[in-house]
């Protein structure tokens, strides 16, 4: 049987994510030769082998464990952080990101004003001036003591902006998001949610913004039920000529038509592109389509991400959601099928045959509203 680790989502979201292709690498090696390295444990906390640990979980598969005997919470941030940054394969946003999440672990422990932490020590006991918190820190990263104050306010302003879209904290932590540096550190002096909301709700993404996450489609399986459940797909809003060719929906809108301008009528089959705020966008125009009766019924394919604002508000509107059990490999541009996203995906139902929808799922199906 295995072990069964607790995780710790502020010591996970320390680690940066593997891409896919990582993954399935990482994926594939374990199954060939098994986990060969011990998971490093704090009690029954995984500090560093969380990925291992979930392809092991997947696959039934033994692993070893290291205990180690960290004082505090504290002090396992701090040597996760070490640990990620002497690493090769980080981007400069994942340094910063980590920088400047050390130079605040270690302020909370500052024990005068001159920035003088309780892990500074002193020559035969008597007072040798210290270098300061982000003196120190420098010195001991090879940067300068402004870059590690900025990059405090950099790690800050990505934690403001992953509170209302998490999914953005892992493209701009990979390079792939158009956010600057400089704009993601004026995120670190909005306090309030609804501020963040509001600033990410005006800013306009650059169109490269949207390529890789949106050019992947729905493979025919899941066409498949849709038009199983609802009897037809009249309305594709957030496609291609490509991918319609497999959707085969009377009308369907690409990016060049705008689906967010388009009225969507009759059964809608939706596979958003993933990227903010397209996403958010896409999912507040269906509950408006709903509402104002353009659209009859609809199926929606998305991350099962439970912990952003779009999800939640599409799903207290859905009369099921069908949780998929593994990951979705879509279709790349050439109808080949590509990688599986990192994140598992789910189906929204909007409509009144749920009963129907259930019957034609596999795995988990959550009925969420009885009437």
């Amino acid at each position: 049987m295995t072990l069964l680790l607790n995780i710790d989502d502020e010591l996970r979201d320390l680690i940066p994510p593997l891409t896919m292709e990582e993954y399935e690498q990482l994926e594939q090696n374990i199954l060939e030769e098994g986990i060969r390295d011990a998971l490093i444990v704090w009690g029954d906390t995984i500090v560093d082998g969380h990925n291992r640990y979930n392809i092991a979980l997947e696959h039934g598969l033994p692993f070893e464990v290291d205990n180690r005997d960290f004082e505090s919470k504290d002090e396992v941030i701090n040597w996760m952080i070490d640990n990620q940054l002497g690493r090769r394969n980080l981007s400069p946003q994942q340094q910063s990101y980590l920088r400047g999440k050390r130079y605040t672990q270690e302020k909370k422990i500052v024990t005068n004003a001159s920035g003088v932490n309780q892990f500074s020590k002193v020559d035969g006991g008597q007072n040798v001036p210290q270098p300061k918190t982000a003196e120190r820190l420098a010195k001991q990263y090879g940067v300068t003591d402004r870059t590690i104050k900025r990059d405090e306010q950099f790690s800050k302003g990505v934690d403001n902006i992953s509170r209302y879209q998490p999914e953005l904290k892992n493209e701009i932590l990979s390079g792939k998001s158009d956010f600057t540096s400089q704009e993601v550190r004026a995120y670190a002096k909005v306090a309030e949610p609804e501020q963040v909301e509001e600033k990410l709700t005006q800013r306009k993404p650059h169109v490269s913004n949207n390529s890789g996450n949106n050019e992947w489609y729905t493979p025919t399986k899941y066409i498949e039920i849709a038009r199983e459940v609802m009897g037809s797909i009249d309305t594709d809003p957030a496609t291609s000529e490509v991918a319609n060719r497999n959707v085969q929906a009377t009308t369907y809108f690409t990016a060049e038509d705008n689906g967010l301008e388009q009225e969507w009528h009759g059964n809608v089959w939706m596979n958003p592109p993933y990227a903010q705020p397209l996403i958010s966008q896409f999912s507040e125009k269906l509950i408006e389509e709903l509402e104002n009766g353009n659209t009859k019924q609809a199926m929606v394919l998305v991350n099962n991400a439970t912990d952003t604002v779009w999800f939640n508000n599409l799903a207290a509107h859905a009369k099921a959601i069908w949780f998929i059990k593994g990951r979705i490999k879509f279709i790349d541009i050439n109808g080949e099928p590509g990688g599986a996203p990192l994140q598992g995906q789910c189906i929204l139902y909007f409509g009144k045959h749920k009963y129907e929808f259930a019957k034609n799922c596999e795995g988990l199906v959550a009925i969420v509203d009885y009437r």
